[in-house]
């Protein structure tokens, strides 16, 4: 057996088809699948269920998944050590994050790191709390990027920084045609929400539950994608809540301070993780203070 199949076997599973995974390493999908099936010979059983848009992993693959993860963090840990660790980073790194980190916050973060460290790479996918989550338990990434905190005794968090929530409106928006706007005068407006499951809805309804406004909002809108929200809110159908991070030169923040809320994001990450991953998240830390600075 091969190391390399190993990593193969773990990209198809993490990729979902050999298509896919054959696309993300550079190689023929013929040769990716005869990888496999010597590698499936070797431990003389089936790992992969064939057949189905997405590929599935047999009972004997499930079995297998767990040691090929351990392998390659071992792996990843060999390489580490041999680097000096402590002032060193290099290879790859998978994060993980919700659309406001990974469009807003990582991009220029990221760019500042490989400029210190031109032989890091990052793999960055944007998923949800839930997603996330499982991603770090599976041990499909390194780092993940939460908003709340985590119960499962595997994963380890570190606080990353505080981001406020704020109403915001297109600035052509009648609102700001008053002379002294009130939260009475927000009755009756169309508001632009996030879907029920986001976090920055769990945020604003619970601010908002807090005021005990005499009033409900009137959502004609719950929206899954970050862009989708912020365009809508641009383009004046609502009143909406984005974050500070996400604050465009078409937006205007309303002058109601009391519906400002915060929420504090945490680095994630397994509790046996790889040496670098410390340096990594110093490094980020640093280069995200002197971004708001």
């Amino acid at each position: 057996m091969e190391f390399r199949q190993l990593r193969y076997f773990l990209e198809i599973h993490r990729a979902g088809s050999f298509v896919r995974a054959a696309a993300g390493m550079g190689l023929t999908q013929p040769a990716l699948s005869r990888q496999i099936s010597l590698l499936e010979r070797e431990v003389g059983q089936s790992l992969l269920e064939r057949g189905g848009r997405e590929i599935r992993l047999t009972p004997a693959g499930e079995i297998f998944l767990g040691y090929a993860q351990r392998i390659n963090e071992l792996w990843q840990e060999v390489q580490d050590s041999l680097k000096h660790p402590d002032r060193e980073l290099s290879g790859e790194y998978s994060l993980s994050a919700g659309g406001t980190v990974a469009a807003y916050v990582l991009p220029d973060v990221l760019k500042k790191v490989r400029k210190k460290y031109p032989h890091l790479v990052f793999r960055v996918s944007e998923g949800d709390a839930q997603e996330t989550r499982e991603a770090l338990l599976r041990g499909d990434v390194d780092l993940g990027f939460l908003t709340g905190e985590v119960s499962e005794s595997a994963l380890v968090q570190k606080p990353y920084l505080t981001d406020r929530i704020i109403p915001v409106a297109s600035k052509q928006h009648a609102i700001f045609k008053k002379n002294k706007p009130a939260l009475k005068d927000l009755e009756g407006e169309d508001f632009v929400y996030f879907h029920p499951a986001s976090a920055v809805r769990r945020v604003v309804e619970k601010k908002l539950r807090s005021l005990k406004l005499k009033f409900t909002p009137s959502i004609v809108m719950e929206l899954r994608s970050l862009q989708g929200v912020i365009r809508s809110i641009e383009a004046g159908l609502g009143i909406g809540f984005v974050s500070e991070f996400c604050l465009t030169n078409k937006l205007r923040v309303l002058p109601f301070p009391e519906l400002f809320a915060e929420r504090k994001f945490y680095f994630s990450y397994r509790r046996h993780h790889r040496p670098g991953l410390n340096l990594l998240i110093e490094e980020l830390e640093k280069h995200t203070a002197n971004a708001n600075n």
